[in-house]
C-alpha cells in the first residue's frame, strides 16, 4: 500500500461521538465514518446502535442504511469513509472476519479505493502513533485497500486530530456563545471546517483550515438583529469599524508561542488568563 494515502485527519467531536456511542458501551457496537469527498478528513459519526456481530463481521442495520441514504440525499459533499466499531477481544486490529467483510465494502464501492477502518478496545493505554485515547477505550485507527491479487492490505493510519471541538467549547465558555455543529465548506477551492457561534448581538462564523491549530482559522463577524451598538463587542476590540458593514472579517494575531488549547481564545482577545 505504499502508493495509497495514509494520512487520515479526524475533527475531534468525531471522537467524541465514537466514545459516547461505542466505546462507553460492551462490544460489538459499530457506526460510519462521514467526510468532505475525495478528501482524508472525517466530520462526522453516524452511529449504529442496531448493528450486529455475526460470524462473519460487524454487519450494518438496515435503520443505519435507511439514514446514511438521507444524509447522502440531503449533504451530496459527503460521503462514507469507513466503519468503525468494537472488538470483543482484547486484539486492537482488525480479525480475519474483518478482512472479509472489507473485501465486500471495498468490492461493492471501489470508487472510494480505500477505507477507513479503525477498532475500539477496552484499553487504557496508547502505544502506537496510529492509536488515539478515548475516555473510555482506546481507538486504533487503520486503513485498508484493495490489491491486485483481490485481496486486502490492512495499515495503520497517520492520524491527526483537528481540536475544532476542544478549542470552540472554550471560547463559547468564554463569550457566553452557542456553537453550531462542525461541517466543510469550500473556501476559494479549499476545504475548511465551518463553526458558527452566536452571542452578543454578532454571529461569528470560524473557518478552520486542515492545519489547524498550527494555521490560523478565518473568523467573520456578521451583525445580527440584537446588535446594540451602544455596548462594546469584538468588533470595538479590533477596532473595526462597523457602523457601514454588515459581515467583517477578524484581523487575528496567530502566536504559535501560545499553547495550541489557548491559541483560539488568545487570538480574539476574551482570555481571562492575566498572565496573557
Amino acid at each position: 500500500m505504499s502508493g495509497v494515502f495514509r494520512h487520515i485527519s479526524l475533527v475531534d467531536s468525531v471522537l467524541t461521538a465514537i466514545d459516547r456511542h461505542v466505546a462507553a458501551h460492551p462490544p460489538e457496537r459499530g457506526g460510519g465514518l462521514l467526510g468532505p469527498m475525495g478528501l482524508p478528513l472525517i466530520t462526522a459519526f453516524l452511529p449504529d446502535p442496531d448493528g450486529l456481530s455475526t460470524a462473519t463481521a460487524f454487519r450494518i442495520s438496515s435503520a443505519f442504511q435507511r439514514a446514511l441514504t438521507r444524509i447522502e440525499e440531503t449533504e451530496p459533499d459527503l460521503e462514507l469513509k469507513g466503519i468503525v466499531h468494537s472488538h470483543a477481544e482484547d486484539g486492537d486490529h482488525p480479525s480475519t472476519r474483518d478482512l472479509a467483510a472489507f473485501t465486500d465494502c471495498l468490492r461493492l464501492t471501489p470508487w472510494l479505493g480505500r477505507y477507513v477502518t479503525p477498532i475500539v478496545t477496552q484499553q487504557n493505554q496508547r502505544t502506537r502513533d496510529h492509536q488515539v485515547l478515548l475516555p473510555n477505550g482506546l481507538l486504533s485507527v487503520f486503513v485498508s485497500a484493495p490489491t491486485p491479487l483481490g485481496t486486502v492490505e490492512v495499515r495503520p493510519a497517520r492520524v491527526q486530530i483537528l481540536p475544532v471541538g476542544r478549542d470552540c467549547a472554550r471560547l463559547a465558555t468564554a463569550l457566553g456563545a452557542s456553537v453550531s455543529t462542525p461541517r466543510t465548506v469550500d473556501v476559494e477551492g479549499v476545504v475548511h471546517v465551518a463553526v458558527v457561534m452566536r452571542t452578543a448581538g454578532l454571529e461569528l462564523t470560524l473557518l478552520f483550515p486542515l492545519l489547524y491549530p498550527t494555521q490560523a482559522p478565518i473568523v467573520l463577524a456578521e451583525r445580527t438583529d440584537e446588535f446594540d451598538s451602544s455596548e462594546p463587542t469584538l468588533l470595538d476590540r479590533f477596532g473595526v469599524d462597523h457602523r457601514h458593514h454588515r459581515i467583517l472579517p477578524l484581523p487575528l494575531t496567530w502566536d504559535l508561542t501560545v499553547a495550541a488549547e489557548s491559541r483560539l481564545v488568545r487570538a480574539l482577545h476574551v482570555a481571562p488568563d492575566p498572565v496573557w
